[in-house]
């Protein structure tokens, strides 16, 4: 089954907040456009699994109605340490989420990329915001979302070890081999059509050129070089 990844759903009143990382806007999805998705999802009958990274408070006043009055459930991966900050969800809004039927998971604790960071803060990290929101939320965490994309086979592991039972990327490398859900990042700037496309697994070619880069930037420019490369994108696409 498809997965969709959804980051920011954003109104002309209600954006993203302020701290958010380089190229967040690349992944605004208006919520125009998110309301068509959902009802042509509806209509359809096609069956797919929602998810939400990062938390942000846009999720709960623009996303979440739509969900309810449709009936979808979905997956909200929360970066802990940003719980209840300025534009952010806060436990309210999250346990309001899980009694609503939504599915609460991790998105580590500060959104560090793991791959950059010595096993003893990958594991404090893992395990740090799973026993955060557990104990906040009193519902148990079982679902743990890879921040910004930088993956390998030992956080896969290590996030099992911590006591995740089931794990979600964006795109998966050819060399990962550990069991993981693969995501379909929706972007801001596609149409219904090519909504309806992705659902289908098919790319256009220009936009397949640009996520090899993008990918292939990740893992030989690091952090820095990928941030920059976003910026470069945002530009390209006002």
């Amino acid at each position: 089954m498809t997965t969709l990844m959804y980051h920011g759903i954003t109104s002309k009143n209600i954006i993203g907040p302020p701290d958010r990382e380089a190229g967040a806007t690349l992944y605004d999805v208006s919520i125009d456009n998110f309301r068509s998705q959902m009802q042509w999802l509806k209509s359809s009958g096609k069956k797919v699994v929602l998810t939400f990274d990062d938390g942000e408070m846009n999720n709960y006043e623009l996303a979440f109605p739509v969900l309810k009055e449709l009936g979808f459930n979905a997956y909200f991966f929360v970066i802990v340490k940003r719980v209840g900050h300025k534009g952010y969800m806060s436990y309210a809004e999250l346990k309001i989420l899980a009694q609503a039927g939504m599915t609460i998971g991790s998105h580590g604790l500060s959104h560090e990329i793991l791959t950059n960071l010595q096993d003893s803060l990958v594991i404090e990290e893992l395990k740090a915001s799973k026993n955060g929101l557990e104990q906040n939320l009193s519902i148990p965490i079982n679902t743990f979302s890879v921040p910004r994309g930088y993956c390998n086979d030992k956080i896969i592991k290590m996030a099992y070890e911590a006591g995740y039972t089931e794990i979600f990327i964006s795109e998966k490398s050819k060399c990962l081999r550990s069991v993981c859900t693969p995501r379909i990042a929706v972007k801001a700037n596609w149409s219904l059509k090519r909504f309806q496309t992705a659902l289908d697994n098919r790319v256009p070619i220009g936009e397949m050129i640009a996520d090899a880069i993008k990918n292939a930037s990740k893992f030989i420019l690091r952090e820095s070089g990928y941030n920059f490369l976003r910026r470069v994108l945002i530009y390209l696409t006002k």
